[in-house]
């Protein structure tokens, strides 16, 4: 690992309160929620509010989509897939960028990328052009998860980064919401175009996080930075009001600075396994929940609702999505977290399956939606702890690219889900038989990352959990 720190008792209440020196890692790790902490996790959560609801805003536009450009179900699959797609290539490539540039300049122009793309799908005037403009949005969506994960790990004091982190795709799941809301109220009086007006919102965040958004110091660190690194270091301090302490940087490492990109790789391939676990994790999760997400208002008009009675259904479902993050926060710090994942995966396999049944033996309305609420409730929650779990796993010089590699790779799924339904229902398939084929890889990924992961994350620094996975790897922890 790139930095050593001096040993703090983890389960000390209130390493501040003891010592008056301590280096910037530790204070980092050790902090108070102080005014500066809150107006960081209040912008990032913001962002990534704006950033969910621009991606669900296809989902309740597909219906207007279709009809305004005369296309069928398969071609409208595509439309979601090219946003995907987008979202695949800006995980790998903004988070790489990341990495080697920093988290904040990138920051930025993701804001301003998916904050186009929007506009260009407002504007778009071919069915080709929104295909383009979906890309272009997905380019951003794809990479300010990753890098706002990354932010938030490497500022969160120890004792909340379990719920630092897990914020992030929870209130992402509220921007579903948001635009649940704002589809039942725009899209009949002005259009499906007005959705993706609302979605050029975030271009104005630029502005607050160029001037209010500190470099993260672990980056800096991992950069050679120091003195950088210990002026924010020093001011966090200051506004906290620990004015007493001596901070001290941490003892370098040898061949810490200025990693290539042949050496990020090769820090990467040391953890292969779990990597390649998680991103099957990832890709069996988007093909099952994104795959049914983006088509969930038009399956309700296809059985024959109202478009209005289909949004309404749909933010129904979409309701409970922040609480199933709640839950799985809350299990995630009481059991290890790849056992916490098994059990919502397992529970919510179970209940799509039945989601299935109730389609295929025609269940009330109240029951359909009854069982998928209940299933978005269990399974929703598996992005959270995977979340945590991915921010945890990489060192700092390859924190974001880690992330954002895994989430690449995983985002095949979300690629491959909507457009293979859409072929599915364009040859005429039951939409029962669609969710029972995407009922059971999710369950099969999770059981073999239960096997596979082996180390238990909880109440530990990021330093001492790349300690003990670099560990297992075979290689050394500042290699």
């Amino acid at each position: 690992m790139p930095e050593q720190i001096t040993e703090v008792p983890v389960l000390a209440r209130s390493p501040l309160e003891k010592k008056t020196r301590m280096t910037y890692l530790e204070f980092l790790d050790h902090q108070p929620m102080t005014k500066f902490l809150w107006l960081l996790l209040c912008g990032v959560l913001l962002a990534e509010i704006l950033d969910g609801m621009d991606f669900q805003m296809t989902a309740f536009a597909m219906p207007g989509i279709i009809r305004g450009f005369h296309i069928n179900a398969a071609q409208a699959g595509a439309i979601s897939s090219a946003g995907n797609i987008g979202l695949m290539v800006g995980a790998t490539l903004f988070s790489l960028l990341c990495d080697r540039v920093g988290r904040k300049p990138i920051f930025q122009w993701v804001l301003f990328c998916f904050a186009l793309g929007s506009l260009l799908s407002a504007l778009a005037p071919s069915y080709n052009a929104l295909l383009a403009a979906r890309f272009v949005a997905g380019l951003g969506i794809g990479s300010e998860l990753p890098i706002g994960a990354a932010i938030l790990a490497e500022y969160a004091p120890l004792r909340r980064r379990h719920i630092f982190i897990a914020l992030v795709p929870l209130v992402w799941s509220i921007g579903w919401i948001v635009a649940a809301v704002l589809s039942i109220y725009m899209v009949p009086v002005w259009g499906w175009r007005s959705l993706f007006w609302a979605g050029v919102i975030p271009a104005i965040m630029i502005i607050g996080v160029r001037w209010f958004l500190p470099e993260s110091v672990r980056f800096l660190l991992s950069k050679g930075k120091t003195e950088e690194a210990g002026k924010i270091v020093e001011e966090l301090a200051r506004k906290a009001g620990r004015t007493n302490l001596e901070l001290v940087p941490p003892l370098p490492v040898k061949g810490q600075v200025k990693l290539s990109f042949v050496q990020q790789l090769a820090m990467l391939r040391s953890l292969w396994a779990p990597m390649v676990v998680l991103a099957l994790v990832y890709f069996c999760f988007f093909i099952q929940t994104w795959g049914i997400n983006a088509w969930l208002p038009t399956i309700f008009v296809r059985q024959g609702f109202t478009l209005a009675k289909s949004f309404s259904y749909t933010l129904i479902i979409l309701c409970v999505t922040p609480l199933s993050h709640l839950i799985a926060m809350w299990l995630q710090e009481r059991m290890n977290r790849k056992w916490a994942m098994l059990l919502l995966t397992t529970v919510g396999t179970v209940l799509f399956v039945m989601f299935g049944l109730s389609f295929q033996y025609k269940w009330p309305i109240q029951a359909i939606v009854t069982v998928q609420l209940l299933q978005t409730l269990a399974v929703q929650g598996v992005i959270t702890i995977l979340y945590t779990l991915s921010a945890e796993l990489f060192p700092t010089p390859v924190r974001s690219l880690g992330i954002g590699f895994v989430q690449s790779l995983g985002r095949f799924g979300a690629v491959l889900g909507p457009f293979a339904l859409g072929l599915f229902l364009t040859f005429g398939t039951d939409i029962s038989h669609v969710i029972y084929f995407f009922a059971a890889p999710l369950l099969v990924a999770a059981i073999l990352a239960a096997f596979v992961i082996r180390f238990d994350p909880r109440k530990q620094t990021l330093e001492q959990i790349t300690t003990e996975v670099g560990a297992e790897a075979g290689v050394a922890a500042g290699h």
